[in-house]
């Protein structure tokens, strides 16, 4: 029987605290198909060392860049990856996967059609820097689609696996890196405008947190609403204007490929909030929309007047 070969791409920097967990977590899957493509950004701590140890595995390659930043050196590794690998999974330095993760994500893409761009996610088990579990992320609310990922990225990059098809969405249209929010914002925007997303419930992934501060303290709703209201007009502005220089910069490459559907809400998105009374139509009756329900509620807000 062919078994489908999985190619999982890491980049690394001054990862020397965590790397041999993540990288044995990674040898240790069940999968039987797999390889692994490594390439670090310049690092200056002993992280080359510790990957110069594991170039003697018949799986393991790497390669040793300069720094560019992890949005270009994920996006360069998907670039070289393997043409005959069918899937390609997005690793982290510092997480440790359980030994099921790619045999389990495998057999959830496959049950998809294989003609169109897919994408596997899941849910995280956060624990902190001694892997002791300190929680688990949030399942989305509402569809992972594209109404939700012009506005917002839920998806974790370490738990992303895309089929060939979606690479090929991606490296086909060389962007512009610096009008992208992160690698796995633009994989999310990409994959959900022309293909599906397969989401997981159950986490294989052991997330780690540096110098986690985890709240032990129950906050009642108000003070809930007041936290997440003062820190969300902190970075909103700044966040709103990468995520609409994406929109623009995908409009610029993908916008003629769009179904009528996705073009009209991404020209919505991008031209029609403008005046007060656009944004008031776009608020109420736009369909783009957060995950969570307090980020829902004052992203329209802000809309309304103005601030995003």
């Amino acid at each position: 029987m062919n078994v489908s070969k999985v190619q999982v791409l890491l980049s690394t920097y001054n990862g020397e605290k965590y790397l041999k967990e993540q990288l044995d977590s990674l040898l240790a899957q069940d999968y039987p198909n797999i390889d692994i493509l490594i390439r670090d950004d310049g690092s200056k701590d002993s992280t080359k060392q510790i990957l110069t140890g594991y170039e003697n595995h018949k799986n393991i390659s790497v390669i040793y860049g300069s720094n560019i930043g992890i949005t270009a050196s994920f996006l360069e590794l998907l670039k070289i990856s393997d043409p005959e690998a069918e899937f390609l999974a997005f690793c982290d330095q510092d997480d440790v996967w359980l030994k099921d993760k790619i045999s389990r994500a495998v057999a959830a893409l496959q049950k998809h059609p294989s003609d169109i761009p897919l994408m596997y996610c899941s849910r995280l088990t956060i624990v902190d820097e001694s892997l002791r579990i300190i929680g688990y992320s949030k399942s989305p609310r509402k569809e992972l689609s594209f109404n939700n990922a012009l506005c917002q990225n839920v998806i974790p990059g370490c738990t992303m696996i895309i089929n060939r098809i979606a690479k090929k969405r991606v490296i086909d249209m060389p962007m512009v890196i610096d009008r992208i929010v992160m690698h796995d914002a633009w994989l999310y925007l990409v994959v959900s405008a022309f293909g599906s997303i397969v989401y997981d419930d159950q986490s294989r992934i052991l997330y780690r947190q540096h110098g986690a501060n985890v709240c032990g303290e129950q906050v009642n709703l108000a003070e809930k609403f007041l936290i997440k209201v003062k820190s969300f007009f902190r970075r909103e502005r700044f966040k709103s204007k990468i995520f609409a220089d994406q929109a623009v910069e995908f409009r610029r490459l993908y916008g003629a490929q769009l179904s009528p559907q996705n073009a009209k809400l991404l020209e919505d998105f991008v031209e029609g909030r403008k005046t007060f009374t656009q944004r008031l139509w776009y608020a109420f009756k736009g369909e783009t929309y957060r995950q969570s329900l307090i980020d829902d509620a004052l992203y329209k807000l802000l809309i309304i007047v103005n601030l995003v």
